[in-house]
């Protein structure tokens, strides 16, 4: 339930992006949520309740594999990124998104993560008439669960490499 909330406030602060300035913050019930932009255009959202800290950021840009937590596709860009780092108990951990896209073909991305991932525990690869779907679970070297899946676009022509990885803080 605590993650909800702290998801509609995302949501609300998304919605109050629309014509903020540089930077603003508002406070909401149980926290703030402060808006970033650049350019007039929202660039990103952190919300910070005594729960935990959400983030997404809409600006495209490159991402190293320490940032990413798994081999990095060679000139896929970053779309969105967001990041929830809970802090009460029973929430402690921290999830990280990232959602990628390249104009390469979607067998050769497959491929790619075929090869250069580890410690992968499953794999899926299906094709639905022209659209096709991979999916790869693994663990990270530190311990991280993270899921890799692929998909393609045909709409804007590109494969979309979405990443998301779980890691529960030790007790």
């Amino acid at each position: 339930m605590r993650t909800h909330c702290l998801i509609a406030a995302l949501l609300l602060a998304v919605s109050l992006a629309v014509g903020c300035a540089r930077e603003r913050t508002v406070t909401v019930p149980g926290g703030n949520v402060t808006v970033r932009e650049k350019g007039g255009d929202a660039k990103s959202v952190e919300v910070k309740t005594d729960k935990g800290t959400a983030t997404v950021d809409t600006e495209k840009k490159t991402i190293t594999e320490a940032e990413l937590g798994v081999p990095v596709y060679p000139g896929a860009m970053v779309e969105l990124s967001s990041n929830y780092a809970g802090t009460a108990p029973g929430e402690q951990g921290n999830m990280k998104q990232h959602m990628l896209t390249t104009p390469d073909d979607f067998d050769r991305v497959f491929a790619f993560y075929k090869s250069n991932l580890k410690r992968v525990k499953n794999t899926i690869n299906q094709a639905a008439g022209d659209g096709k779907i991979g999916i790869f679970a693994a663990t990270t070297e530190s311990g991280a669960e993270v899921t890799v899946q692929l998909s393609t676009d045909k709409e804007k022509k590109v494969t979309r490499i979405h990443v998301l990885s779980v890691e529960k803080s030790k007790p």
